[in-house]
């Protein structure tokens, strides 16, 4: 019980937001470290108990360091570390050391008197498998009636709910640190398996120029960020005063996602596949093997907890370098993070870089993803408020106000990312796009969030802006030219791909230039489609 505890009293995470959440996580944290009393003596419990000690004191360090349940990434650090890291960690925390020796002694001892003979009585087991019944029912109610909330149709409702519980179970110990092994241990074999796939792939990409000066292209990922939101766009609340005022910025009038879900969008950004070919994405390595084969070093930093077999975890593994700064996506950890490790690559001594950026932007509990001094639009959402309260239309004020101000706060971002981009004195651009917008109870259906199975278009009109140095402009007028004449045109993020290379001015044999918007062939009649959570295609234009 001790992580949860611990997480409960010292916590940041929203599962542990209030009090009555507090109250709530360890009642279904005793709930499931009670259930084996049932069926199992307390002394073979107290083995089980002696036997999952090291993730005990796994999960309490990360929650005193962090105060947030461990991740994945957090997992497979350990799956990767060696000896002289480990040492050097332990020995780095010796209060956390000697507690540790302590605990360990005193289980020890634990489980040397209790008597085989001690048992549980069937009063007590009635009771606590009662209770535990009692408690997991209410929580598959409370968990139908949220998602019938959010979701119109039976299957986006089972999906929901299968998904509350896996969030639930995740946060909770020692459910979630299982659940994470077993995660990193299916992600282990679908990377391996990846890497086998692709590992004698080449795009046979080349630089058609060789400029004799610092390159960097940046690519920022936002997170749920809509068009309809920013001032930029003609939103009549100032969103965005840093990009209105930019220099060298082109913003994009009429782009659409190729998907409602960033698992399902990234990809059609990152590789060649298409909502016609998806299964491509799986097939060829994303760009970054692209520069990579014409000099380029690549980076990716990321602000979102990346699974290790995920599309994303696939993906980034590709990087040169990879730094993830993210904390749970149930607490605050803002995208400002990602400004001193891309200030340190921008100072490395490789003279080509391309850099992606995945940021938080704002995903859900919106008023988690910008800093107190970013609350420009109130009044907002509370800190900890419960996602029945989220999902309640009469909070809709509140709600838009705290998306609002991640919006805010995502211009600030990109501002910063400009501005230290421009001091580089490189030839540079940075090219942003959102994986897909979010519902803001737009429609009479009132629905909020994203990934329903019929997308509105404020799940799929995303915003894109691209900023260019001087000196970019100089040794590119050509393409800045069909940017310029591409802003207001039909664009998919499936773009991404063929438009940034193109940006780079890196060719492949076999490109396909109606596909960039940075060239004067690109195909301004495209139709557009749209692959769903469910994976059939929808045309938009």
């Amino acid at each position: 019980m001790f992580p949860s505890i611990l997480l409960a009293f010292i916590g940041e995470d929203s599962a542990v937001g209030t009090y009555v959440k507090k109250g709530v996580y360890i009642l279904i944290s005793f709930a499931m470290v009670s259930l084996p009393l049932t069926f199992i003596k307390p002394k073979y419990f107290s083995y089980f108990i002696f036997a999952i000690f090291p993730f005990i004191i796994f999960e309490s360090n990360h929650i005193l360091l962090l105060k947030t349940p461990s991740s994945e990434e957090a997992i497979l650090s350990v799956f990767l570390t060696n000896f002289n890291e480990a040492k050097e960690l332990i020995l780095s925390n010796p209060i956390s050391l000697i507690f540790s020796l302590l605990t360990f002694c005193y289980l020890i001892f634990i489980v040397l008197v209790i008597r085989k003979d001690f048992f549980i009585t069937k009063t007590q087991k009635k009771i606590i498998f009662t209770g535990f019944i009692f408690l997991f029912l209410s929580l598959t109610i409370r968990n139908v009636n949220l998602a019938r909330n959010f979701k119109n149709t039976t299957s986006e409702i089972i999906d929901n709910v299968q998904y509350s519980f896996r969030v639930q179970f995740s946060k909770n110990f020692p459910s979630g640190i299982f659940m994470k092994i077993g995660n990193v241990y299916e992600g282990l074999k679908a990377k391996n398996g990846y890497l086998k796939n692709i590992n004698e792939f080449k795009f046979y990409s080349e630089k058609k120029d060789q400029l004799n000066q610092k390159e960097v292209y940046v690519l920022v990922i936002g997170e749920t960020a809509r068009k309809h939101n920013f001032g930029i766009y003609g939103y009549t609340k100032d969103t965005s005063p840093n990009l209105d005022s930019i220099t060298n910025l082109i913003s994009y009038q009429d782009v659409y996602s190729n998907a409602n879900l960033t698992s399902l969008s990234i990809p059609f950004m990152l590789s060649r596949a298409t909502p016609k070919n998806a299964d491509l994405k799986l097939q060829e390595p994303p760009i970054l093997n692209a520069f990579k084969e014409s000099g380029f070093k690549t980076y990716w930093i990321s602000n979102q907890q990346i699974g290790t077999g995920s599309i994303f975890g696939l993906y980034a593994q590709l990087a040169d370098k990879y730094v993830n700064v993210s904390k749970s996506i149930d607490a605050s950890g803002f995208d400002e993070n990602v400004l001193p490790v891309f200030d340190e690559i921008l100072n490395d001594a490789s003279q080509k870089k391309f850099i992606i950026i995945h940021t938080i932007g704002s995903h859900y509990r919106y008023n988690y993803r910008y800093p107190d001094a970013f609350e420009k639009f109130k009044p907002t959402l509370r800190k900890g408020l419960s996602i029945e309260n989220f999902s309640n239309f009469n909070n809709k004020e509140e709600i838009v106000n705290s998306y609002n101000n991640s919006i805010f706060y995502t211009d600030f971002i990109l501002s910063e990312i400009i501005k230290n981009l421009n001091e580089t004195a490189a030839s540079s651009f940075m090219y942003y796009i959102s994986d897909h917008g979010e519902n803001l109870f737009d429609t009479a259906e009132k629905k909020l969030l994203h990934a329903y199975e019929t997308p509105t278009k404020y799940e799929l009109e995303i915003p894109l802006f691209i900023w260019y140095s001087n000196t970019y402009k100089q040794n590119y007028p050509n393409i800045i030219d069909n940017l310029l004449k591409n802003n207001t045109k039909k664009i998919m993020s499936s773009d991404t791909f063929h438009t940034i290379l193109n940006m780079a001015n890196i060719g492949l044999p076999d490109f396909n230039y109606t596909k960039s918007f940075a060239s004067k062939r690109f195909d301004t009649l495209q139709k557009r489609t749209v692959y769903t959570v469910n994976k059939s295609i929808i045309n938009i234009d």
